[in-house]
């Protein structure tokens, strides 16, 4: 059952249940009931909520993500069993949004990480890019928010932290993971931290480190960012990406 993250391992098809059922709170599992109001709302019916109860019902997704297909779409098996292949560590589900969507439900951060660090794959000859998902994704329009690599060049040694990794890539967008040479410790000469980062927006090159007396100036380096289109609200895939993928 798509994003029914307690069904790894049963075969066993979920009951189907009555409204009446499910808000009388007849059921173990885990539905959030959120206060809704009924009214009207420039001019049309409305359904709301407060922002507060939208984020709560959008976090049973927090490691959610949107593969987006071109011209071509495999049918929803092939892209199953591509994911199949992949060897997650944990759960997972795959069901399209719509003929070109396919949302990808993931169940842990490592998983999370390790799918969109990618930002694009080929199944079966059809490219699948991977965007992020948020309580206000628009199948329409595609997420500035993208996973970039973010170098730290010449940090000192002391600072090879991962509490101050963590702050460092915190000051760009959300920390996913530090690659295998900064975690542990073999290349002193950069760290380099996967942040996702909203690209729409600038960004600072230099971060102060340290004590305010005994700081210094660190520069920060993006690699392969991709451009942002404001208005139309797309990304633009730049060659050496689809070059990349298509030889991998």
């Amino acid at each position: 059952m798509f994003f029914n993250l307690d069904a790894e391992g049963s075969n066993s098809p979920s009951k189907s249940r009555s409204f009446k059922e499910v808000l009388s709170g007849a059921s173990s599992s885990g539905d959030i009931f959120p206060n809704v109001q009924q009214s009207i709302f420039n001019g049309v019916p409305a359904v709301l909520l407060s922002d507060e109860e939208v984020l709560k019902l959008a976090s049973p997704f927090q490691f959610t993500l949107v593969g987006k297909f071109g011209l071509r779409r495999p049918n929803l098996d092939a892209i199953r069993n591509f994911f199949s292949s992949l060897k997650l560590m944990s759960f997972y589900s795959v069901g399209l949004l719509d003929a070109r969507h396919v949302a990808i439900q993931l169940s842990n951060d490592l998983d999370y990480s390790r799918v969109f660090a990618r930002c694009s794959y080929f199944i079966h000859n059809c490219q699948m890019r991977v965007l992020k998902w948020t309580p206000f994704f628009d199948i329409k329009e595609e997420s500035p928010i993208v996973p970039i690599w973010i170098s730290f060049p010449n940090l000192r040694l002391h600072f090879f932290n991962s509490k101050v990794l963590n702050a460092l890539g915190s000051i760009f967008g959300r920390p996913l993971q530090t690659d295998q040479a900064t975690s542990s410790r073999t290349r002193p000469s950069v760290a380099r931290v996967l942040v996702e980062v909203v690209i729409s927006k600038k960004h600072p090159k230099e971060i102060w480190v340290g004590s305010k007396a005994y700081g210094y100036l660190q520069k920060a380096e993006f690699e392969k960012v991709p451009d942002f289109c404001n208005h139309c609200k797309y990304m633009v895939m730049p060659l050496w990406t689809v070059l990349n993928f298509i030889r991998t």
